[in-house]
């Protein structure tokens, strides 16, 4: 075969690869901002309690959506 077919072969085999470690590490995050969230509740530092606690509802959203809950 020519060398540039194989090239193009190999690139879409690794797009569902990426989609699939992609859609692990969207599921996760919400995980590790509340984890985060945690860190900051033990520090006393409130600004970054909240944020963290916003970040962590936006990813589990976001996670739902890509699993297809929502």
């Amino acid at each position: 075969m020519n060398k540039l077919a194989l090239q193009l072969f190999l690139v879409l085999a690794f797009i569902p690869i990426a989609i699939l470690i992609s859609s692990i590490i969207i599921t996760l995050a919400p995980l590790y901002c509340w984890g985060l969230a945690i860190n900051a509740y033990r520090y006393n530092n409130t600004s970054e309690l909240y944020f963290w606690l916003a970040m962590g509802v936006v990813a589990f959203f976001l996670a739902l959506f890509v699993l297809g809950v929502l």
